[in-house]
Parts: structure tokens; sequence; C-alpha cells
């Protein structure tokens, strides 16, 4: 008889990219009652590919969408033998009502970091693919072994052979051979772009600096979780502050570990990496003054509404 699958099986970790949620998801997964699944696009999004932005509404789960993903995740669960199964997805930072839609009884933990913080990595992140793409220093000659690795490292995240291929043929369906439609380009209209796409994101494409949209990204990001925060049931959900996790690991890993009702055991912090606990604030000195003033009007309520006061200038 297969094994019965509750929907407190299935746990989410939502937040903005670059927000820490690699990072938990690799910990939580050193677990042995745990797995992860890492970012499975090719299943949230078999039936949105063509859509213009990444926000997922109740609506959208009609019954053949919901059943595809169900069982796909179900599956993983499955093959994995695990208790639990988590997503670490950052776009499903947007899909709220979509996910409770489809795991009613799923826990989500919201991983929330310092947005100006956020904005720097988000920024390194889309400076770095374009280097990939444009690669000035050598005739604007496409970076193909940069690139390859992005791909395969990608790759490597899907311990299945099926699901490795249907990561590949998902992201590369149609154009891969075709170098002006790599890394996500088909996602953001022929530019080179990364990360979340919030609604009506081309507005702020076209009017906004890069910096500026990257800061936009963390902000709806947050924004939508905060808003759809209390459609999920109190004892379901779960904040933790990125700079609490690395300061103090065992602490908040464990309250993480009560929430999903679970016990820690005699080895698991033993098998933990150590992470680095001054890793905050770097926005302080790598952002020039006029960046700060750039980013300051976009991010400084959200940031003070979560508890970072200080301010930008």
């Amino acid at each position: 008889m297969a094994e019965k699958i509750t929907g407190d099986a299935f746990v989410f970790i939502v937040g903005s990219p670059r927000s820490g949620t690699t990072i938990l998801g690799e910990l939580l997964d050193k677990h042995h009652h745990i797995s992860q699944w890492y970012e499975p696009y090719f299943v949230w999004d078999r039936f949105f590919r063509t859509a213009p932005d990444d926000e997922r509404t109740e609506a959208d789960a009609i019954p053949p969408v919901a059943k595809w993903i169900y069982r796909n995740f179900s599956n993983y669960k499955r093959k994995k033998k695990c208790g639990v199964l988590i997503d670490k997805s950052p776009r499903n930072s947007l899909k709220i009502p979509f996910i409770l839609k489809i795991f009613p009884q799923a826990k989500f933990i919201h991983l929330l970091r310092d947005g100006r913080d956020v904005t720097l990595s988000i920024n390194k992140e889309w400076l770095r693919r374009q280097n990939i793409i444009q690669n000035s220093g050598s005739r604007g000659r496409f970076n193909y072994g940069e690139a390859y690795q992005v791909i395969r490292k990608f790759l490597s995240r899907q311990p299945f052979l099926k699901d490795k291929l249907r990561a590949l043929w998902f992201e590369t369906h149609g154009h891969l051979i075709n170098k002006k439609k790599h890394l996500n380009r088909l996602r953001w209209k022929g530019e080179i772009g990364w990360g979340p796409r919030f609604k009506h994101w081309e507005k702020f494409f076209e009017q906004t600096s890069l910096l500026q949209f990257n800061a936009y990204q963390w902000l709806h990001c947050v924004k939508h979780i905060e808003t759809h925060w209390k459609l999920i049931q109190k004892n379901y959900r779960l904040i933790i502050h990125y700079e609490d996790l690395i300061q103090t690991p065992r602490q908040k890993i464990t309250e993480i570990l009560e929430f999903l009702g679970l016990d820690a055991g005699n080895s698991f912090f033993e098998s933990l990496p150590e992470l680095k606990a001054d890793n905050y604030n770097k926005w302080k000195t790598e952002f020039s003054k006029e960046e700060k003033k750039e980013i300051s009007p976009i991010l400084t309520s959200q940031l003070k509404k979560f508890g970072y006061a200080e301010t930008l200038e």
C-alpha cells in the first residue's frame, strides 16, 4: 500500500532571492527526516511557460495544474523516502495563494534578510550574467564556458536523471544553441535578467536603473509575502531573520525543527557547516553614497517595518 502523505509533509521556504534560502534549505536537508527539492521550476511553471510574470493566484490552481504539481511533489517525496519535503524556490514568494490552494496544510518559513544586502547581492548576480553574455572583454562573444558552468551547477542539484533531463528541457527547449535566448532571456523578453518577475515588472525595468529594479525585486517579494501571510494558519507559518540564523544557527535551526515537529537528534548539529556570522551589512561599505541614495526611497519604509531601522545615508 502506498504511503499516505499528509499536507504538512510539504514545507515552503519563501523569501526574496539572496535572502539565504539556499543556505537554509541545504542545512535542513542534512536532517535524516528532511529532503530538499531544489527549485523545481519545470514542475511549477509547466503550464505557465509563457506567463508575463511569476505571480500566481488561487484561480491559477485549476484542477489539471494542481493535480500535476501535487503528484510531482508526492512522487519526489516517495523517491527520497523522507518525512518532510522542502522547496525553497524564491519565486514562490509571489505564489502563496496558489501554493495554499494545492497544499492547504503546507508549512511556510519566511527567511527575511536586510533588503540592502539583498539588493547588493541580486545586483551582483545580474552583472555576472550580463558579463557571461556580453563579455565585453572579448569583442562581445558569448561566454559558453561560464554559461555551461551555470547550467551544470543547476542540474547537479537534481538527484534523479529524469529530473535533470526535465529541468534541462524546460530551461532550454527550442533555444539550446541560440545564445540570444540563453540564461532566462525568454523570461525577460530578450533582455538579460534574473530572479522573480513581479507583476508589471516591465514598467519598472524601463523606468528605473538596474540597481533600483533589483531593490524592487526584494520589495515586491517581501510585500507579497506580508500581504498573504495571514492566509496561512498561525501555527503553520514562521518568520526567521537571516541575520539571526547566521549568528545563532543552533538556536534558530532548533526553533525551525520544533516548528516542523522534528527533533535534531544527537549528530545533526555536528554535520552542519559553520556559517559566516559576519556576513551582513556589506552594503555599508560596498555601496557608494550615490547608490545608497538611489535605493533609499524604495527600501526605507519596508526596512523599518521589519526592524531594520538604520537609514541608508
